[in-house]
């Protein structure tokens, strides 16, 4: 019966104080006005009671208020009174060490324990993995790149040769670090915009050459992503891929109804792999960014999250098929210059939704080669067939970005398949962008201002089709587009056109949204493609012919007239009051009574504000009055109302403590800012 008693009286005081730390640290959270972290709340709280128990058992013994086994010898109330102010200073000492930690180690700066705990195995695999790409780098005489060198982006205070050497290191680094970091090289190697010509030529020779998985890997990931076993789904399933890329591969096959289709399925183990070169990336980017000058220049952390974010939708098949219906909805309808229905001019290929999820893709199998491999199929053509391919591909694209707005974004020879029949189709929609009715219209008018060869037009589209800073130099931004216009209807390169001209803008400090830059970039690619199907291939003269009726579609009386009536009936409400309106007007106006009032602060956001403000102003006041007024009382006297305890200085000791509380709310706000409260 005694251990029974002995059990529930333990168990009575665990609940007491677990308790009374809930209420402690709760308390604490609301005083501070912060959003403190439960843990560190109920860990500061704890150490609190702790102290505090143990400061009053010794204080009380000190001053003869309490025997050797605990029991007071002085009045209850001041027992109780003794007991409250040193608790309520223990909770002001908590609060302070608190306020400390908010400041040093905000609360979601550190993942909590249990997250700590479950990522410490990713951690170790992270940093093993970080190891090794550094060690890559080193490897190639990248050593001095990982410190605070005195390189710029430019390379201005390098040599050619070392520019090169430079490159050609960064290239076989990235080469040996694995797929991921090919596939990051590539991405570099297209933004000639930020990088040197020395550093994006190197990096447009990577390849991501990767041997196909076995399919004794690959089918358990198949009928992970069916649900069911392949021949439920499929009448054939070739086990051995058309096609293998760094994290999926193609395989041929069959459904059951008859249909031959290509299924794209993710390799086993690969959104894992990605997602751990991905941490060691950007772990990169902000070591290069923080501690090189060049890494600074180029924009690191923003390349690096960029291309992270394209590989993770990348990872998700859903979003390529989408892409896909997207494209081929862009293409499959399309009317000519009467307006009469035409097939498409490129095949998009369908896709089977049914199977299709997260890590498989099932897509209808087209008929072709593509055009990186198809020189031998070309070379039966005539070459007046093999410009009306190109011209096919370069109108099937400008019907994308300028009328559909939806576009394929990487239009490389290996995305371009060749046709038997002279036709064209186009693979690997992972990567489509988008442009809204502006941005095309703005387009639209630079292709005609590069046509019309005028400079003015021109920086005139791009600035509205750009991000121009304030405080633009736009004569000087003239002048250079007026150069980069020349070069374009001389018939130079395309892609060197575009590279310059991205990195004209740059370096005027107008921002290239992305869509706006993965147009040009597809722009820049398409031209390698089309001279790969008819060599000697003019694109700009292409595209200036086969925009203008692209261009009249786009801008059309039926359109503008359609556009106003709906901008009318939106005003309509407003012109119908507009009479009555100004009749009142003009009648305040003749008899005086005509007057303008201003809302101070109308904006509710203003107002917030200014109330927080008062609010920390009026808490500064309180908080300040109430510790100048308990050190005067701290030092006085006062009449005694119990054994060995006055007045005065018990109130100074309650005053003490709502100043010092109010003064932690105030420092709150100043340190976290009001926002953050």
């Amino acid at each position: 019966m005694q251990l029974v008693s002995g059990f529930l009286g333990g168990l009575v005081a665990f609940a007491a104080t677990v308790a009374m730390l809930v209420l402690l640290a709760a308390t604490a959270r609301r005083v501070m006005g912060a959003p403190v972290g439960w843990v560190r709340a109920g860990v500061v709280s704890f150490a609190g009671l702790t102290a505090a128990s143990a400061a009053l058992t010794a204080g009380m013994r000190a001053a003869g208020w309490a025997r050797a086994d605990g029991t007071p010898t002085v009045e209850p109330w001041v027992a109780l009174v003794a007991v409250a102010l040193v608790f309520a200073w223990a909770f002001v000492l908590g609060l302070c060490v608190l306020l400390v930690l908010e400041l040093l180690v905000p609360t979601g700066s550190l993942p909590s324990p249990w997250r700590a705990a479950r990522g410490l195995r990713q951690g170790r695999r992270e940093t093993r993995r970080y190891a090794q790409v550094v060690a890559i780098g080193v490897r190639h005489g990248l050593g001095g790149a990982f410190r605070g060198g005195a390189r710029r982006a430019d390379g201005s205070r390098l040599s050619r040769a070392e520019t090169d050497r430079f490159a050609l290191g960064l290239r076989d680094t990235l080469s040996d670090a694995g797929v991921t970091f090919v596939k990051f090289g590539q991405t570099l190697s297209t933004r000639r915009d930020l990088l040197p010509p020395a550093i994006t030529d190197a990096l447009a020779t990577l390849q991501d050459d990767v041997p196909p998985a076995p399919w004794a890997q690959v089918e358990p990931a198949v009928v992970a992503a069916l649900g069911r076993p392949v021949d439920e789904v499929f009448a054939r399933f070739d086990p051995e891929p058309i096609a293998s890329a760094s994290v999926g591969q193609v395989h041929g096959a069959r459904l059951l109804d008859g249909r031959e289709v290509v299924v794209k399925v993710q390799r086993p183990g690969a959104r894992e792999q990605v997602e751990v070169d991905l941490a060691i990336l950007g772990r990169l980017a902000r070591r290069l960014e923080r501690d090189t000058a060049w890494g600074r220049a180029w924009g690191v952390v923003a390349l690096a999250d960029g291309f992270a974010a394209s590989l993770r939708e990348e990872l998700d098949y859903t979003a390529e098929a989408e892409n896909t219906f997207a494209l081929r909805a862009a293409l499959d309808v399309r009317t000519d210059d009467d307006g009469a229905s035409q097939g498409p001019l490129v095949v998009v290929p369908d896709v089977v939704a049914g199977p299709s999820g997260r890590t498989l893709l099932v897509l209808e199998r087209l008929d072709g080669v593509p055009a990186g491999r198809a020189a031998t199929l070309l070379a039966s053509s005539s070459a007046g067939d093999r410009a009306e391919l190109a011209e096919r591909l370069v109108r099937a694209t400008l019907e994308q970005v300028l009328v559909a707005g939806t576009f394929h974004a990487d239009l490389h020879p290996g995305n371009v398949l060749v046709m038997p029949g002279g036709r064209l189709g186009l693979l690997d929609m992972g990567s489509v962008g988008r442009l809204g009715e502006p941005e095309r219209i703005a387009l639209g008018a630079l292709l005609m201002a590069v046509d019309g060869d005028d400079a003015v037009a021109a920086t005139d589209a791009l600035l509205e089709l750009l991000e121009p800073p304030r405080g633009l130099d736009v004569r000087s931004l003239e002048r250079a587009i007026g150069q980069l216009v020349l070069r374009l209807r001389s018939g130079a390169g395309t892609e060197a056109a575009f590279a310059a001209l991205l990195r004209t803008v740059h370096d005027a400090g107008v921002a290239v949204p992305p869509q706006v830059a993965a147009a040009f970039r597809s722009f820049a690619a398409l031209e390698g493609t089309a001279r790969l199907l008819s060599p000697g291939f003019d694109l700009v003269a292409a595209a200036r012919d086969q925009s203008r009726p692209l261009l009249s579609r786009l801008v059309t009386v039926d359109g503008l007239r359609r556009k106003a009536t709906q901008q009318l009936l939106g005003f309509a409400p407003e012109l119908e009051r507009l009479p009555r309106r100004v009749t009142r007007i003009v009648g305040d106006l003749e008899q005086g009574r005509f007057t303008v009032t201003v809302r101070a602060l109308a904006d509710s956001d203003d107002r917030a504000f200014l109330t927080g403000l008062v609010q920390q102003v009026v808490m500064t006041l309180i908080a300040v009055a109430a510790l100048v007024a308990a050190v005067v009382l701290l030092t006085s006297e006062g009449p005694v109302v119990g054994e060995g305890l006055r007045l005065y200085p018990l109130l100074g000791a309650g005053l003490a403590f709502v100043g010092t509380v109010l003064v932690v709310r105030v420092l709150v706000f100043a340190f976290r800012g009001p926002g953050r409260r």
